[in-house]
């Protein structure tokens, strides 16, 4: 297997990233609800400038990605540029025989899987709160990116289409353990070949923090 060479982001983009962006750009969303919701009157502090912006949709990233002249990563271009040539699960090792999923019975139907066995020292592990780009210097791959699991939920590029709806894929998972979600997405961070769906009802809908 052979794919064309490409550049990846050291780290997810931030909101001061972004900010520059809508004023450089003066972009507006054609839905604008729940449209950087997390931001005060249209404004960000000092605290939230380094975090990874969230409360964006598909075309929002997209739009940014354009304007910065990138392009958001197809799902395996994400895959190689996280895993490298190793295959790896994780980010920070090969061989990672100490981690291990954990299930947790919601309903008779649902069973969901919590990752147990990570050493904090590498990513966030589902506490609820979001850190700054980079917090995790020995999480990083051998190809020296950052934050690829247990950061935000990480949009490519690809929109697949399965007969009755549409979706885009999410990889690496979340600083953030939905309680009452379970049916959409799991929190935590997620091994480096996890795929997550995300349905593409609207822009709103995506937007999340």
């Amino acid at each position: 297997f052979q794919m064309e060479s490409f550049f990846m982001d050291k780290y997810p983009v931030t909101n001061a990233q972004f900010d520059t962006f809508l004023k450089k750009s003066n972009y507006q969303p054609s839905d604008s609800v729940n449209f950087l919701k997390h931001w005060k009157n249209g404004k960000i502090s000092k605290e939230q400038e380094n975090l990874p912006v969230v409360y964006i949709s598909y075309e929002d990233a997209k739009a940014y990605a354009k304007w910065a002249k990138k392009r958001l990563p197809t799902e395996i271009e994400w895959q190689y540029a996280a895993q490298t040539s190793d295959m790896r699960a994780w980010p920070w090792a090969k061989n990672t025989e100490n981690i291990y999923r954990e299930e947790e019975e919601i309903t008779e139907s649902l069973t969901v899987f919590k990752i147990k066995g990570i050493d904090p020292v590498y990513c966030n592990l589902g506490n609820g709160k979001i850190d700054p780009i980079g917090t995790y210097p020995k999480g990083r791959n051998p190809y020296g990116v950052e934050d690829l699991v247990g950061s935000v939920w990480q949009l490519t590029n690809d929109l697949y289409k399965s007969g009755s709806y549409d979706y885009i894929i999410m990889k690496g998972g979340s600083y953030y353990n939905p309680t009452s979600s379970w049916w959409y997405v799991q929190g935590g961070p997620r091994e480096l070949h996890y795929r997550q769906q995300l349905l593409r009802v609207s822009q709103s809908f995506e937007r999340n923090a």
